[in-house]
């Protein structure tokens, strides 16, 4: 059931990409201000953010800014079109929980990737950021 949860929130989470403060309101109350600003600065193409992410990303005792992390770094690798690891993130979620597959993790992440190529767009860089 708790996995369930945490996949609930994080759909959610993703969910408002678009809502601009609602949305940094929301994800800075539930994973924090510091992945905030490390999302912010890779959609910035500001590559100092990996950082904290990579580090979030390994920490199980925050499953749920984990599986957000896992998610925000699968999302950016698919918009640099590096799918090995998208595959390698969307398995390590897959483990993680009872409810989706590897396939269902990879289509999420790839949509993921495009959003993030969309907003990087936006931001007036490129897609992957080189």
């Amino acid at each position: 059931m708790k996995k369930v949860i945490i996949t609930s929130l994080i759909a959610s989470t993703i969910l408002l990409t678009g809502c601009g403060t609602i949305k940094e309101k929301a994800a800075g109350m539930v994973l924090g201000d510091k992945f905030v600003q490390a999302n912010e600065k890779l959609n910035q193409c500001d590559l100092s953010g990996l950082t904290y992410l990579k580090s979030a990303a390994a920490d199980d005792k925050s499953p749920i800014v984990q599986n957000a992390a896992l998610l925000v770094l699968g999302a950016h690798f698919a918009a640099d079109g590096n799918m090995r690891a998208v595959d390698t993130v969307a398995q390590k979620i897959a483990n993680m929980s009872d409810t989706t597959t590897f396939a269902e993790q990879r289509k999420s992440i790839i949509e993921g990737g495009k959003e993030t190529a969309k907003d990087r767009i936006n931001n007036g860089f490129t897609a992957n950021c080189k």
